[in-house]
């Protein structure tokens, strides 16, 4: 009999603890080990327990779950999850560059949905960081100091900005490239933008699976990091070069036009892929019949199989694909089915996907 997953409970809230230890107990695999009421709790219980996944609050007095995030992942190995309101965005994203493994959205009413659609997204959500690798958790990103600092500030952050002119807004762009990632994404995206040129004309396209409420911020967050304009797709938008384009919740994005004519979005209210809308490969898939040899597709950390497929026909069109490798993935799910498929021409660790992108489009551009 396999052992129960061991978690702690953390918030504030008494009445919310109370129905997060009862959603969890509907599962035999699940065991709530104990509980806190703010951060300072957190880490005395987080030590003195060792679970193997922790739900931490961000918003609690005396001291945060940001503030109490550092402390945990130095001393425990457990996986974290934190619990986010869609007011707080920015703070969900430096809690996961430093060192929690997902989020929890609540809904802004707090907790008010039935026990057991609450039940299903927590079990979930555990069950997939508990198969996380402890020693990829907790760890800041590697790289320059100011990158690092990028990556965690609380504010916005001064961008590197090309003095390369760009080619003229009105232009399509003669190539494109486009990102796919779920679990342990965003850090990773923020990393493979920081060191994206945007002095070519080239248009950057991602999907990344997010909670509702939480995609303009973290476009907002790209373009601060990348020092790019970054926004949340939207229906007949023109995709210009040296812009990135995040898809919106909800809804598949795909591009219709060639390279350099009149390249436009269109966001699709189809039946979910891989269980997940908006989903990437129907993104790759349009991106082999329009753009073929002109497209990189990227498949980032996450669980699951999307992009694999998608992945595969952009290499059959003479496209540039890539998958990030095992050892540097939170989740090697997405990734790893697109390598097991012959998708990936190439396979990088994450500190060298920007590196191959910009060498892979420069020689191409």
């Amino acid at each position: 009999m396999r052992e129960p997953i061991r978690v702690l409970v953390v918030d504030d809230s008494a009445l919310i603890r109370q129905m997060l230890v009862r959603a969890l107990g509907l599962d035999p695999r699940i065991e709530v080990v104990g509980w806190a009421r703010n951060g300072v709790e957190a880490i005395e219980q987080s030590r003195k327990l060792q679970p193997d996944v922790i739900t931490l609050d961000i918003e609690m007095p005396e001291l945060s779950g940001l503030e109490a995030l550092p402390h945990i992942v130095r001393d425990c190995d457990a996986r974290v999850l934190m619990l986010s309101s869609q007011d707080d965005p920015d703070i969900t994203y430096q809690a996961l560059a430093s060192g929690a493994v997902d989020f929890i959205s609540k809904p802004r009413g707090g907790f008010a949905s039935s026990l057991s659609e609450l039940s299903d997204q927590l079990v979930k959500k555990i069950k997939t960081a508990y198969r996380i690798d402890p020693t990829k958790v907790g760890t800041r990103p590697a790289g320059p100091p100011q990158l690092i600092e990028a990556l965690t500030s609380a504010g916005g952050v001064t961008p590197h900005r090309s003095t390369v002119p760009r080619t003229g807004s009105n232009d399509s762009p003669a190539q494109i490239v486009a990102l796919a990632a779920s679990t342990g994404g965003p850090p990773a995206l923020e990393r493979v933008f920081a060191g994206l040129p945007q002095d070519l004309p080239v248009a950057y396209m991602v999907v990344q699976h997010l909670p509702p409420g939480f995609t303009m911020s973290f476009a907002n967050r790209l373009a601060r990091i990348s020092g790019m304009p970054v926004v949340e797709a939207e229906d007949g938008m023109r995709v210009r070069p040296g812009h990135g384009y995040l898809a919106a919740y909800g809804r598949h994005m795909v591009i219709e036009g060639r390279p350099g004519r009149n390249t436009t979005i269109r966001l699709l209210d189809e039946p979910p892929v891989h269980g997940v809308r908006p989903a990437a490969d129907p993104l790759f898939f349009a991106l082999a019949a329009e753009y073929a040899d002109r497209a990189t597709g990227v498949v980032l950390t996450g669980m699951g199989t999307d992009g694999a497929e998608g992945l595969l026909a952009m290499r059959g069109a003479g496209g540039h694909t890539i998958a990030q490798d095992e050892d540097t993935s939170v989740v090697w799910g997405m990734p790893g089915a697109a390598v097991k498929l012959g998708a990936a021409e190439s396979v990088e660790p994450l500190e060298r996907i920007a590196v191959e992108v910009r060498r892979h489009i420069r020689g191409e551009a």
